[in-house]
């Protein structure tokens, strides 16, 4: 599998947009360029589900389809375990799952299962509203979660759509609920060492239409690729590094941007 399997930051700056676009259903979970995590995922879901999994009662039926998705798209059989089945569904794919539904009051976070979050944690979504969801992103209220609202209205049964969003972390720990500030870490490593210690951070996000229940699955993929080898083709480094250089200051307040700068560009400058 070639790395970085997706390459976001040649699309420009980050921008708080829908950014939609329909993919073919074939390519929805297959290939699963960060299969390899599924074993550390699995553990972490065997030692701890709690920590990980939220699910309202009502949610069952949109669960069990999701299972029976998840398993067709990716030709596996359905795991024999005794727990619910949003767990049973993540431990098909590298990607964490959100179901959302509307029962009349707005599109809600019913079901969850997050191993990876960035930005956000199973407290911030669970139950949540897609107003609510969107609050702390800039321009989210109402403008790009009342977009979303009409996206997951309008969209068909049978069809897939992807977007991507790009950061930039220290080591290549999942679990970064937060775009985790790492401040003490930043300061103790220094520039000339930024290189051997950051990793872009890929969420590619992809939206699919239950049929049966109405619900819309939201999956979250997660691609950890150490800067040096995500970066290693001048073109990719060129276009990270212009559009990295372009983010907002909305950009970098939300992404937490500011304080990797001086690392980013000694990395930058370590690979030319």
């Amino acid at each position: 599998m070639i790395r970085p399997p997706y390459k976001p930051f040649h699309d420009g700056p980050p921008r708080f947009q829908v950014a939609l676009r329909q993919i073919e259903p074939e390519r929805w979970l297959s290939p699963d360029p960060d299969a390899h995590w599924l074993p550390e995922k699995n553990r972490r879901l065997d030692a701890d589900p709690e920590r990980y999994y939220r699910g309202l009662p009502e949610a069952a039926p949109a669960e069990a389809e999701t299972l029976r998705r998840v398993a067709e798209a990716t030709g596996q059989p359905l795991p024999d375990r005794d727990e619910p089945d949003l767990i049973r569904a993540g431990r098909l794919v590298s990607d964490d799952l959100v179901v959302m539904e509307n029962r009349g009051s707005g599109w809600t976070a019913t079901a969850l299962l997050l191993t990876q979050p960035t930005f956000f944690s199973l407290e911030d979504s669970f139950g949540k509203e897609l107003f609510a969801l969107h609050t702390p992103v800039p321009g989210g209220v109402p403008g790009l979660a009342s977009k979303i609202a009409k996206v997951f209205d309008r969209m068909p049964a049978g069809g897939v759509f992807e977007r991507f969003n790009w950061t930039v972390q220290i080591g290549s720990e999942r679990w970064w609920p937060h775009g985790s500030a790492m401040r003490e870490q930043l300061k103790a490593l220094p520039l000339r060492d930024a290189v051997d210690h950051l990793y872009l951070r890929v969420e590619r996000q992809t939206l699919v239409r239950l049929e049966e229940t109405g619900a819309v699955l939201f999956c979250i993929r997660i691609c950890l690729d150490p800067i040096a080898t995500a970066l290693a083709d001048p073109e990719d480094r060129d276009a990270f590094a212009r559009n990295w250089r372009a983010a907002s200051d909305d950009a970098l307040a939300y992404k937490r941007w500011g304080q990797f700068g001086g690392h980013v560009e000694a990395a930058l400058k370590a690979l030319t």
